[in-house]
């Protein structure tokens, strides 16, 4: 990513409900996600990543094609992948023109964009012809391959981490984690801290505190794991939420 890219990241968080219809799944949280990041260093590829994911998740569901609704499942998460796509090349692209960048850098940021995106869109595009059993492991594959896309995306902010975290029946739990070595805590429901987070997927919404130790609720603080900035965003499909996505990193504001 360009060493010009703004130093510092202003967010006013207005929360949004995901938008419930089979049609637009994931498309309410991801809209809010864009809109609340849109000026952020981190915005592109965080959005792309997040877009991949959903797409994921929607192909997952409707994988059977049994009925309309299937398909409509298959489309809307073919769609979302390549929106988040389209929106990262639709960023460097006005950026390097912006900026008036040499040919050599924006080169290197296409090269970048595909080598950590080309994988992911690989698997995504091989789920259809899986079994349950393998679409779930594929599923961990695009997880664990969608972090370290975002780690290399992200490479200019200081040890950046970035975490797929899984609903389970104790709360949730990391699917996937790539970055810095810290191992990510999971979000008990015994916990302020784990209630709160699934009741951020539960009404598929997102957070960003760019300072935790300013953060509005001590809830909000996470666990100060060695990062003190962070972005979360819920994983779901229309009322179902699945996890979510989180990046964060050991300096505020970065």
């Amino acid at each position: 990513m360009a060493a010009s890219h703004e130093r510092t990241i202003r967010l006013s968080m207005r929360e949004e409900p995901v938008v419930s219809s089979s049609t637009s799944a994931g498309a309410g949280v991801w809209s809010a996600v864009l809109s609340q990041i849109a000026v952020s260093r981190w915005w592109a590829p965080v959005a792309t990543l997040l877009l991949a994911i959903v797409g994921t998740i929607c192909i997952t569901v409707g994988q059977d094609l049994d009925d309309g609704s299937d398909w409509a499942w298959v489309l809307v998460g073919a769609g979302t992948a390549l929106l988040g796509g389209l929106i990262q090349l639709l960023r460097e692209v006005g950026r390097a023109a912006e900026l008036d960048i040499g040919s050599q850098e924006a080169l290197r940021l296409r090269i970048a964009m595909k080598d950590a995106l080309q994988p992911v869109a690989e698997l995504i595009a091989e789920l259809p012809g899986k079994t349950p059993r393998e679409r779930k492991q594929a599923l961990e594959a695009v997880a664990h391959q969608s972090v370290s896309a975002l780690t290399l995306l992200l490479k200019d902010v200081d040890r950046v981490r970035a975490v797929v975290y899984q609903l389970d029946d104790d709360g949730m739990s990391h699917l996937a984690y790539h970055g810095r070595g810290n191992t990510p805590n999971p979000f008990p429901r015994t916990t302020d801290r784990g209630r709160l987070a699934c009741q951020m997927v539960a009404e598929g919404r997102h957070h960003f505190e760019p300072d935790i130790s300013k953060a509005s609720s001590d809830a909000y603080k996470g666990t100060g794991n060695g990062y003190e900035t962070f972005i979360a965003a819920a994983i779901c499909t229309g009322d179902t939420g699945y996890g979510m996505v989180t990046v964060d990193a050991p300096n505020a504001h970065d």
